[in-house]
């Protein structure tokens, strides 16, 4: 248990200079419509979203990078993804593959980085703004 403490301490402590690259990522398309909406076209965020609110959307963007279903998602399913290299940076012990247990911890530290204001919801203005 305390492991798992220092590591979610870890994320969240170098979660900016993570969030750092040389290479930008695309632009995310814009939704319409109820986030998700059982749909995986796309991965915006809604206007306001709870723990629990992220946790399920990311876990369906896990699932479906999950090709082979064996709760890992490993550079090969990494390789063609949409979301790989945020993913990428889950994996806290360099091995090429993220575990459902990394993943998990990233969210909830990912989470904690983005609410700002600590009320347990990410807003849209709490959230970094892409260049369009």
């Amino acid at each position: 248990m305390r492991h798992l403490l220092i590591t979610a301490f870890a994320l969240a402590a170098a979660g900016p200079a993570l969030a750092q690259s040389d290479f930008p990522e695309p632009p995310m398309p814009q939704m319409s419509g109820p986030p998700m909406d059982g749909q995986m076209g796309g991965m915006r965020p809604p206007e306001r979203e709870s723990l629990a609110q992220m946790q399920a959307r990311m876990t369906q963007m896990f699932d479906r990078l999950d090709a082979n279903d064996d709760d890992l998602v490993d550079a090969n399913e990494l390789a063609n993804a949409r979301g790989g290299r945020m993913l990428t940076r889950m994996d806290t012990d360099a091995d090429g593959r993220v575990t459902r247990d990394e993943f998990n911890i990233g969210v909830d530290a990912q989470f904690k980085t983005l609410d700002k204001n600590g009320d347990g919801v990410v807003t849209a203005d709490e959230r970094p703004q892409r260049p369009r």
